[in-house]
């Protein structure tokens, strides 16, 4: 038998108090009545020892209680007979190895492969290792049950020409979520293998550890107390790193509609200076994608180290190619580039149908005309046309956004529903309580009726959906205020007959202001009250151009028109506008082509920096893939930043072989002591002890019999 505990046997000593207490013990003797003594003879008495014991079953029985209570607490168990070599003491050790963009820099990555190959050669046979490569995202190359299936002689020289042949990507580092599947995998294995037993465990971490390692995945994790990281930094040989960052706004949308197009022929660049750099001064270049050398002339750019400014560069001669800026003076080059894709002028046909006077400033067209004004690249043609003889079908079907005012004729509502079953979003305003005919024709639901709203002074905006995609650029509370915009004038609608209707906006008596009646792919947006003074301050609110916008937005107008994207982003492709499906490819910066599936919607394939072109029969769109600016920041973190979120770090392996054994076998003999839990039969016994003793000092106590003449 073993103990768990051997220390509590000490307790064992406490038997000697019960066995001094019988000693020591002073009996009171029985008191007997005798008349006077005056007539005896005075002796000296003669004294006898009563150090004896007494009620030997009773102090037998307080000794085994303390015996036991002894044993209990030093949890014994039988050990069972196990060989040394079928229980494996080896550790856990999960390899990470960095493989992001700023592992390019100069002699690195050749650091990275010799610390891993020195990881790998000094483990144990007994050890379990799993190689996990990482970046933005993590991949295993060599899992445990992988490690375990080779021959120990083959393990380290496979696992090594694994990683001999990475090399490191472009995409950024994400450091926290690297942590999080190493630790996850080592709590599966120990789920899973029951083998060997669960004890120390270690991550080692190869990498730079630049600042710009993204640990946002460890603050809502609990690290494993049982797994330490071990760090084993990669330094480079140049500390000074500058990097570069667009400032200039190449896309417009909703969110930025007030945007004001910058001088064409000038570029906002920040340039930021890494904070152990000893190098201010650099130079920049802007040339064509397709050149090979520099521009004939270049800027001087004059940085402090852990600063950064923002310089206008000329944007030089146009290319449909592209452009590219390059950074020269620091000592790492793999984020001295930064691609500019060519931004063409997209046109947006918005088609105007009413009646209305653009010079009148008391009808709605008046607005509509001054608020789609040329932002960026985005050029708005505005056509206006009346329903009754000046509207065709063509001015429908080339509309990218169809604003109605008026009830249109029967020969036009099949082409307006067949625009928004196709797609589209139609904007239909009610002036009077007529149009809901209109409603009525092209939902094809009858029984929709409207009529004037009774307005005593004004009626106000008072529950809005911002979780719609067409109002959340409203969401925030500093722009969520409506309660300046007042209605004099509104129509009164019940949108119960229309299946499907949402509402998206309701005045505070909960009329209907603005709902969404869903046809097809597209929607009818309907707003019950105009934008010309006489009804309402919409037109003069700072949330009516935004409205526009957005419902261009929700239109599809947007889509694609993005040219700056960063490594790893998923690109989104921009809709042919075509019922005929249109093959699409994408060439690389590598001049590879990928053939895009029919109805693709996302392309993924973005692992390297440069012009990317979306070609078609109708023409080509490009777009530029750049590094993220985070992966420039290359000065090393503190490894505080990592204690701080609860990681026990370790600078190299400490433990020894035999450490770890011990720990091991320590491991097992608690989970053999749990299984037999003999603790619990020597509280029983203490309990059946524990009452008969009771039992035999409350007989040993009780009062004696008197006899007759002791009565009297």
């Amino acid at each position: 038998m073993s103990f768990l505990y051997p220390l509590f046997l000490a307790g064992i000593a406490a038997i000697s108090l019960p066995i001094i207490l019988h000693m020591i013990r002073r009996n009171t003797r029985k008191r007997v009545t005798f008349s006077s003594l005056m007539f005896l003879r005075t002796t000296v008495p003669r004294f006898r020892s009563r150090s004896r014991l007494e009620n030997l079953p009773l102090l037998i029985l307080r000794c085994l209680i303390l015996c036991l209570l002894a044993f209990a607490f030093s949890r014994p168990f039988f050990l069972r007979a196990v060989e040394g070599d079928q229980i494996p003491f080896g550790k856990r050790v999960v390899l990470l190895i960095d493989t992001s963009a700023s592992m390019q820099r100069i002699g690195m990555w050749t650091q990275a492969v010799n610390e891993a190959r020195t990881v790998l050669e000094n483990a144990e046979p007994t050890d379990r290792v799993c190689v996990i490569s990482f970046d933005k995202n993590a991949i295993m190359l060599i899992g445990f049950e992988s490690w375990s299936e080779l021959s120990p002689g083959r393990r380290v020289p496979v696992t090594i020409e694994e990683i001999s042949g990475l090399s490191p990507a472009w995409a950024s580092t994400n450091l926290g979520n690297a942590l999080v599947a190493a630790a996850e995998t080592i709590e599966d294995d120990e789920i899973n293998d029951r083998q060997q037993i669960s004890g120390q465990s270690q991550v080692v971490l190869i990498s730079d550890l630049q600042q710009g390692g993204n640990l946002d995945a460890l603050h809502t994790y609990e690290w494993p107390k049982q797994i330490e990281l071990v760090v084993k930094p990669i330094k480079a040989k140049g500390n000074t790193n500058a990097s570069m960052q667009l400032m200039a706004k190449l896309l417009v949308t909703s969110n930025d509609y007030q945007a004001r197009p910058d001088n064409e022929n000038q570029l906002r660049i920040r340039i930021t200076n890494s904070a152990d750099a000893i190098v201010e001064q650099f130079k920049l270049n802007i040339v064509n994608v397709d050149s090979a050398g520099t521009s004939d002339k270049s800027i001087d750019v004059y940085v402090p180290p852990g600063h950064s400014i923002v310089t206008n560069v000329p944007s030089g001669p146009k290319s449909i190619t592209g452009q590219k800026i390059v950074l020269t003076g620091d000592d790492h080059n793999f984020d001295n580039t930064l691609y500019l894709a060519p931004n063409p002028d997209q046109q947006v046909n918005i088609l105007y149908i009413g009646s209305d006077d653009d010079k009148d400033p008391k009808q709605m067209l008046y607005y509509i005309q001054r608020a789609f004004q040329p932002i960026g690249t985005l050029k708005p043609h505005l056509v206006s046309r009346r329903a009754d003889n000046t509207l065709t079908d063509t001015d429908i079907i080339s509309a990218h956004l169809i604003i109605m005012t008026e009830p249109l004729p029967q020969e036009h509502i099949k082409a307006i529903r067949r625009e928004i079953e196709s797609g589209k979003s139609v904007f239909f305003v009610m002036k009077s309580a007529d149009a809901a005919s209109t409603i009525a024709a092209i939902t094809g639901f009858d029984n929709i009726k409207a009529e004037e709203a009774k307005v005593d002074e004004y009626a106000m905006l008072g529950s809005i959906e911002f979780e719609h995609p067409l109002l959340s650029l409203f969401a925030e509370p500093h722009f969520g205020d409506f309660t300046k915009i007042h209605f004099w004038k509104y129509r009164q609608i019940d949108i119960e007959n229309l299946p499907g209707a949402r509402s998206l906006a309701r005045f505070d008596n909960n009329d209907q202001a603005l709902f969404e009646v869903p046809l097809g792919k597209g929607s009818l947006l309907v707003l019950t009250s105009g934008w010309q003074p006489t009804d309402s301050q919409l037109a003069l609110s700072s949330k009516f151009v935004p409205l526009l916008y957005s419902i261009l937005e929700y239109n599809g107008v947007f889509d694609g028109r993005q040219s700056q994207y960063f490594v790893s982003d998923n690109i989104r492709i921009p809709q042919q506008g075509t019922s005929v499906p249109t093959k699409l490819q994408i060439r690389k910066p590598d001049n590879s082509l990928i053939d895009l599936e029919p109805g693709q919607q996302l392309f993924t394939e973005t692992q390297l920096p440069g012009i990317y072109s979306i070609e078609s029969p109708s023409g080509n769109h490009l777009f530029a893939v750049n590094l993220p600016a985070q992966e420039s920041r290359t000065a090393p973190m503190s490894l505080d930043d990592l204690e701080q979120l609860g990681i026990p770090i370790q600078s190299s392996f400490g433990v020894t072989l035999e450490q770890t054994r011990q720990s091991k076998l320590h491991s097992s003999v608690i989970e053999m002591e749990s299984q037999q839990k003999l603790w619990r039969w020597l509280l029983t016994a203490l309990l059946v002890v524990l009452i008969a003793e009771t039992w035999l000092a409350g007989w040993l106590t009780r009062p004696a019999i008197l006899t007759q003449g002791e009565e009297k």
